[in-house]
């Protein structure tokens, strides 16, 4: 488990290390150490899905959750953050019906949890509010967005969980802008990238000046824009290069998501 989480860390000092997680599970699978192996694969599923292999991290975060599942724990904190990577894969690859079943689960506990759920509920009730919003946001529901990142937001700063701070602000930025309310979009894009400057985490780095670039761009700031969008790419292009997995970083430089940050940079789209 020490090993799993070193992985985690890893992303957070701006590094994807997969041959510790990779490493972990094999040995998990040598020992029969089957909560880990459940907790490896969440990891790397979830690292997976930061790197925009999402067909990838469904196939990992599905075999955690089946885990997790066969395990019968009753504690569900691993097969919630299973379900929530899952979803979050399911989102991006436009399967946003299969991606609302398993927010759907997950929010059944956080809103009414039982006496024995509660281990991490306050954790992975952040990641939900922000994923279940990004969806909503999706299908055009700005109110029911907005308020699940105003949920997010409020657990997330009680609990000094800086990176979903960002996560949170973000997304009322996206809302805001979506209701054509730049100027209310504006201070909550900016409260997140400075966040997200501070936290250094490179996915909510990259994606946060994505999205300023979008706020900046509707302004009609296109230089100011074509420069946010051109720090995001260099933040992309820095991860890539630091992957120690060719063909995983082959696929993150060519997602649909990467390829549009690249476009927008004005440097194309190929």
């Amino acid at each position: 488990m020490a090993l799993a989480h070193r992985g985690m860390a890893s992303i957070e000092a701006h590094r994807f290390d997969l041959a510790v997680v990779r490493d972990t599970l094999a040995l998990c699978e040598r020992i029969g150490d089957y909560h880990a192996r459940g907790s490896c694969l969440n990891v790397l599923g979830w690292i997976h899905g930061e790197l925009q292999d999402h067909e990838g991290a469904v196939d990992l975060n599905s075999q955690s959750l089946r885990s997790a599942l066969k395990r019968k724990s009753p504690d569900p904190e691993c097969q919630h953050n299973a379900r929530l990577n899952l979803g979050d894969s399911l989102m991006a690859l436009g399967r946003l019906d299969e991606a609302a079943e398993q927010f759907q689960i997950v929010e059944r506990t956080v809103r009414r949890p039982q006496p024995h759920e509660h281990y991490m509920l306050w954790r992975y009730s952040q990641h939900l509010f922000h994923s279940y919003g990004e969806l909503r946001l999706a299908r055009g529901d700005h109110d029911r967005a907005f308020a699940l990142a105003g949920e997010c937001l409020a657990l997330a700063e009680s609990s000094d969980s800086k990176k979903n701070i960002v996560k949170a602000r973000r997304l009322r930025s996206q809302v805001l802008l979506a209701r054509g309310k730049p100027e209310e979009a504006t201070p909550e894009i900016e409260a997140a990238l400075t966040m997200a400057r501070k936290v250094g985490n490179p996915p909510q780095l990259w994606r946060t000046l994505t999205a300023f670039g979008d706020l900046l761009r509707a302004n009609g700031s296109g230089e100011e824009a074509g420069q946010a969008y051109r720090e995001a790419l260099l933040v992309i292009e820095t991860v890539a290069a630091a992957l120690d997995d060719p063909a995983l970083s082959n696929i993150f430089l060519s997602s649909e998501q990467v390829k549009r940050v690249r476009h927008q940079a004005g440097c194309g789209a190929d």
